[in-house]
């Protein structure tokens, strides 16, 4: 399928809707040990969990779709907000931002983060952030170009 450069609008979206988009978006992320370690249908029962826990733990949410002229998805992001666990202050936290690899390159994750961003400035929030893997260096380039910049560094070991 080919896409024309702002043949597409961005409008509100629900859970569901975001929910059946993420499954299919994020299953690529999935790392290989854990894929060999569940179904492809677990793997939508522990995302499905895993979002609608997060949803409720936030203040607010809101999730924004890109759609194109017939009202197919072409890409989502859902942002919550929550208290700062450093600075007690209400933070939008970019859950996720996805865009259909069909559509990337024609302005859809700009449009989307702009969405995002001024529900968050309409809220009173001033900072928005968001964690992503450093070995996905293209979106890590990418969000350094939208003004993103490291604020903390998030570690983990293996145990």
């Amino acid at each position: 399928m080919s896409h024309r450069k702002g043949a597409f609008k961005v409008i509100e979206g629900d859970l569901e809707r975001f929910i059946e988009f993420d499954r299919e978006a994020s299953w690529p992320f999935v790392g290989e040990e854990a894929k060999r370690s569940m179904s492809y249908e677990e793997y939508g029962r522990r995302h499905r969990e895993l979002v609608e826990r997060l949803y409720a733990s936030n203040l607010e949410n809101k999730i924004f779709f890109a759609v194109d002229e017939e009202g197919r998805v072409l890409g989502a992001a859902w942002v919550g907000l929550r208290l700062d666990s450093v600075d007690y202050v209400p933070v939008g936290y970019l859950y996720d931002l996805e865009v259909a690899e069909r559509a990337r390159g024609f302005g859809v994750g700009t449009a989307l983060l702009a969405a995002v961003e001024e529900y968050c400035r309409s809220r009173g929030v001033a900072r928005l952030a968001l964690s992503t893997p450093v070995s996905n260096t293209t979106a890590l380039r990418w969000y350094l170009k939208r003004c993103f910049r490291v604020a903390r560094v998030y570690l983990e070991k293996r145990l």
